[in-house]
């Protein structure tokens, strides 16, 4: 003790005074409790004016302070207390709650010392009161800061061999609060590889060089979950070595990996602007380009560097300013998010570029235009022959309208011909019956009746060929299907074959009636004809729907055809498969026509000797 704090220690024994001075200026508040007799308690009147309570209406009960102390902080500054009077090695230094006279929470913080007596044993007990109430407020308002921020703290000591983590570092690293971590723990909580040998070099370096660190690495958490942190650490020198690092760990887990697929987006964006296989720019509201790909120079043969000075204006042809600027217009007034237009721009060489742009915008967070994002797709090649196409498509048209010209004179005159030939036979047959007798004269009318059933022929295929399937109406089918049943019951009785229908009745279907019609007719009447004396002879008629068709299937138990000899030219006009007499070869071949007219298709399956079964696929409904 030097001469002054002893002459300091006998003024404040002569003159009381010096004390209420250091009493009322020092401190927040002075206490002096006797150990041996509790009751025995003094506190001054600062540590009451603390509270809100005034000199004259100060509780007079000595041990007052505890009805208004924060009982778990009570529990906590008695053990504190015990193991200071115990040992006096151990300091008595407690941050104690007490209920302010209003209402509201004071912090105060308890530093006290015991006073011994010569055996050592703890008589008395001196301390001291200092208020915290605004430095625990901010403390707390801080804490929730980083709580949001998902900031925890850290404080790592090389010489007490201790690391120390806060609330929301624990919850970073998902263990519990009750978790003590240790230097190894710690460091292994990084995730093996980089992140962990990164770790190891900072605190290394921040421990024998000083160096601070900020870095963003990976951990795993106790739950396994990979995990991105923002490490802050900060070393501190202590007698000439840096024995301590402090610092501050942040959650930036989904910031990070919303980090990472942007670059994602942004490289394969550049990576699919650079070389895609279409023009592509970006450009201002002005017209004035921003950025422009490879693909867009070679289609206009241009640099880079000389298509950068120009505007999109200054390549577009005039006839199409208009209908552009009109366009970017309305995306400007957010009328429109994009459009699409063709038009012409001019080649370096001068000669025009036909394009089909389409335009697409970037908005701000205010909706405000940052840019417009174009793609240029080179068109002229596609625009010629669009241009031939058309001319082709023009002379066909003229071809077909002479070749219908042709094939209505050619059946006309031929059916004139024939009917005159056929006429002039009949008037000699009439006057000359016993020519008829001659067998060169019979073969001539045989011949005539041939020429008169092909022509016939041939104008029925003419006529289908020249319909249209714009005339296609909705036609009831039940009704057809049961008239021709009906009107061919006579025939299908006398060649013992059952026939069953067993289609919806409300069934529509696409066409023109006079075909329907036919197109049942026909295959009613080739299962009648083609059916077997060996057995009991049927036809089932079913539908059902699928897709665009109502599918209507001929099922048949006849005499079947061998589709590996046939099927090729089953539909050809004139071919016939059996020795049925009255077999022409030109039924199939006119239905097949007339359904396919109609915009319908046909499928067959047989056996031969098991029976065969037509599809016949019509459309239901207008594409």
């Amino acid at each position: 003790m030097n001469y002054l704090q002893k002459e300091l220690y006998r003024s404040l024994k002569t003159d009381p005074k010096i004390f209420e001075f250091i009493e009322k200026n020092s401190l927040d508040g002075i206490w002096y409790s006797d150990l041996e007799n509790h009751e025995n308690e003094w506190m001054n009147n600062r540590f009451w004016e603390i509270l809100g309570y005034s000199p004259e209406k100060m509780p007079h009960k000595s041990s007052a302070w505890r009805d208004i102390i924060n009982q778990d902080d009570l529990k906590a500054a008695i053990i504190n207390f015990n193991q200071h009077v115990k040992d006096p090695n151990t300091p008595y230094d407690q941050v104690l709650r007490y209920t302010h006279k209003k209402g509201r929470t004071v912090w105060i913080r308890s530093k006290g010392m015991a006073i011994r007596n010569n055996e050592g044993k703890a008589i008395r007990m001196v301390g001291s009161h200092l208020e915290i109430t605004a430095l625990k407020e901010n403390e707390e308002f801080l804490n929730r800061c980083n709580q949001e921020a998902n900031i925890g703290f850290w404080d790592m000591s090389v010489e007490n061999k201790t690391i120390k983590w806060s609330n929301t570092t624990k919850n970073i690293h998902g263990v519990s609060l009750d978790y003590e971590p240790n230097l190894e723990t710690s460091i292994n909580f990084y995730k093996e590889g980089s992140s962990r040998t990164k770790i190891t070099e900072l605190v290394f370096r921040a421990l024998n060089f000083g160096e601070p660190f900020n870095k963003e690495l990976q951990i795993v958490t106790l739950q396994g979950e990979y995990k991105w942190v923002k490490v802050i650490g900060i070393p501190e020198k202590i007698k000439n070595n840096y024995n301590r690092v402090y610092g501050t760990i942040q959650d930036i887990d989904d910031l990070k990996k919303y980090q990472i697929k942007l670059e994602q987006s942004e490289q394969a964006f550049r990576g699919n602007f650079e070389n895609a296989a279409i023009g592509m720019a970006l450009f201002d509201k002005q017209g004035k380009w921003i950025k422009i790909n490879q693909t867009l120079c070679d289609i206009l043969g241009y640099t880079k560097e000389e298509l950068n000075a120009l505007s999109f204006q200054d390549i577009t042809h005039p006839d199409d300013l208009n209908i552009d600027a009109t366009l970017i217009e309305d995306i400007i007034n957010e009328t429109k998010d994009h459009y699409k237009v063709d038009k012409r721009y001019f080649h370096k060489k001068g000669h025009i570029v036909n394009i089909h742009l389409a335009v697409s915008v970037v908005r701000d967070t205010d909706s405000e235009v940052l840019y417009f994002i174009s793609q240029i797709i080179d068109i002229t090649l596609l625009k010629e022959q669009e241009t031939a196409l058309k001319r082709i498509i023009s002379i066909t048209q003229d071809q077909n309208d002479r070749l219908k010209n042709f094939a209505h004179i050619v059946s006309h005159n031929l059916r004139s011909h024939s009917g005159g030939i056929s006429a002039l036979l009949q008037i000699l047959k009439d006057d000359e019956p016993e020519l008829f007798e001659n067998e060169m004269i019979q073969l001539l009318e045989t011949s005539s009746t041939n020429l008169e059933e092909t022509i016939s022929h041939l104008s029925e295929v003419v006529k289908i060929n020249l319909s249209s399937n714009d005339n296609l109406t909705l036609i009831p089918l039940s009704n057809i299907i049961k008239k021709q049943i009906s009107s061919l019951s006579p025939i299908a009785e006398k060649n013992n074959i059952k026939i069953t229908d067993n289609t919806e009745k409300n069934i529509k279907v696409l066409g023109i009636p006079a075909y329907v019609e036919s197109i049942i007719l026909n295959f009613i009447t080739n299962a009648i004809k083609y059916s077997s004396n060996e057995r009991d002879s049927f036809l089932s008629i079913n539908s059902e729907k699928k897709g665009p068709y109502v599918i209507i299937s001929f099922t048949d138990n006849g005499i079947g055809i061998d589709l590996d000899l046939h099927k090729k030219k089953l539909f050809g006009m004139y071919k016939t498969f059996h020795d049925n007499e009255d077999a022409r070869g030109i039924g199939l071949f006119i239905t097949k026509n007339q359904i396919e007219t109609i915009g319908g298709k046909i499928e067959v399956t047989s056996k031969l000797n098991k029976g065969t079964t037509f599809k016949v696929f019509f459309k239901h409904e207008k594409n």
